[in-house]
């Protein structure tokens, strides 16, 4: 059974928040020895001793973006294991571009343009992910959309004499999800690998308002997260096999299905806090009036049923202003896990997910959940608290071309040391850094001396 913070419990505000466990803790003595209290006193010490005089300059640690490169159309960011001085980038038109200390490569790792579809900004080569074996099979896969407008999770193999090469011809097809309307929308497209299986989020493929409810219909993979090991089964000859732990699998529903209720679930992630369970992060672009993201323990996900088409958000969707007003709480609904967070269509249109920030470099943000929106350039951060997020903050300057200026993030991504890269449909790439800037020098105000009186 799910606890009720997830299931049955909207807040309808802007953001849903709650103070973290043990905020006021045992005071940081408590139970140690006088030895350890005075070795912490002489450390206080000391580090006043070295502090800024009055009338020097403070450093402050500010996060900023640094440009890395700039390709056509970027759709994901990510990297392979055996590569840690490189990134690897999809562009929407087929291609997967490779980028080496701010350097991108003449040649195209892959270029599988002849057989994508990319009419729309939602279409295209959407999705990137390296398996772990990766280095000795040399094998990866790609989520793209084809010309028909069908999503397509191929496989494809390096080449083993030009390992930054993959051939076309190496191809293998692995599964293929019809289109679902001539807009060839909500296509989803991230892909990641977590314990060895491929997790892949689809969209419902129909907008507005996913007029066919395949995000709730069992027998549809639309509108859902899908899990699956992409070897071949050898006994069934099928493309790609299925974890014999999946929620659906002997029972009602498609054995691909790990959750369901999404609507373009654009991207997602895993997070495990030190000495704590796997957590898992999902972003959803939501129709009219809110975006939101849900985030809840890993375990929690499985069979989980996300709300859409039933609710936006936290609002009722299918029907009218007068019966269900915008930010009324819903009462009663045992069935659906609800968002963490949502921010109304005011701030933004489509929500753009991004890891738990592991960079320890970025230590003002490590450990903290960062995300966007594509018609703003409103990114912010929060703090993950055991499938529950608190302290929604603005991480701090806009993201370029700058405040009040459209910039399109189209993505988040991180690479094999846990760097942070954002990056805009209009091409520009950029990695998260943490510099000190000096601050205002502190001084002390001298008190005037009062002028006597004329009489």
């Amino acid at each position: 059974m799910r606890p009720d913070r997830y299931r049955g419990r909207p807040d309808g505000r802007g953001s849903l928040h709650r103070r973290p466990v043990g905020l006021f803790g045992r005071p940081p003595w408590s139970g140690r020895s006088t030895g350890a209290l005075l070795a912490g006193l002489l450390v206080l010490f000391a580090g006043l001793a070295l502090s800024p005089a009055a009338g020097q300059a403070r450093a402050e640690l500010r996060v900023g973006y640094e440009l890395v490169a700039k390709v056509n159309g970027p759709t994901a960011v990510t990297s392979a294991p055996g590569h840690k001085k490189m990134i690897f980038v999809t562009q929407r038109h087929g291609e997967i571009r490779m980028v080496r200390q701010g350097h991108v490569l003449p040649d195209p790792f892959l270029d599988i343009s002849g057989l994508v579809g990319s009419r729309s900004i939602e279409q295209g080569l959407l999705g990137l992910a390296f398996p772990h074996d990766y280095r000795k099979t040399g094998r990866f896969y790609v989520d793209y959309t084809d010309r028909k407008g069908d999503i397509r999770i191929d496989q494809f193999t390096r080449n083993q004499k030009k390992p930054l090469q993959a051939p076309v011809t190496s191809r293998r097809p692995v599964l293929r999800i019809p289109r679902v309307s001539i807009r060839g929308s909500h296509n989803g497209g991230e892909m990641l690998f977590q314990g060895g299986l491929l997790y892949i989020a689809v969209g419902d493929g129909n907008d507005p308002g996913d007029a066919l409810n395949l995000a709730q219909n069992l027998d549809s993979l639309r509108g859902k997260i899908l899990r699956i090991d992409p070897r071949t089964d050898e006994t069934t000859g099928r493309t790609y096999r299925i974890p014999a732990t999946n929620p659906f699998v002997n029972g009602p529903g498609r054995d691909e299905i790990f959750a369901y209720g999404l609507r373009n679930p654009h991207s997602f992630g895993f997070y495990r806090p030190p000495g704590g369970q796997l957590e898992m992060e999902i972003s959803d672009v939501g129709q009219a009036r809110f975006e939101e993201i849900n985030y809840l323990p890993f375990r929690l996900v499985w069979g989980a049923n996300f709300g859409w088409k039933l609710y936006e958000g936290v609002s009722p969707y299918d029907c009218d202003r007068e019966r269900c007003p915008a930010g009324l709480p819903v009462i009663g609904s045992t069935n659906v896990v609800w968002p963490v967070l949502t921010y109304p269509h005011t701030l933004g249109c489509a929500v753009i997910g991004g890891p738990v920030v592991d960079d320890p470099a970025l230590t003002r943000i490590r450990g903290r959940l960062i995300y966007g929106d594509f018609c703003s350039n409103r990114v912010r951060t929060a703090k993950p608290d055991y499938g529950w997020i608190t302290d929604d903050r603005r991480l701090g300057p806009a993201m370029p071309p700058g405040r009040g200026e459209h910039p399109a993030l189209n993505g988040i991504g991180e690479d094999t040391w846990g760097r942070i890269y954002l990056f805009s449909n209009f091409g520009q790439i950029y990695r998260l850094e943490q510099k000190a800037v000096a601050g205002k020098k502190g001084s002390k105000k001298k008190k005037k001396k009062k002028r006597p009186s004329k009489k």
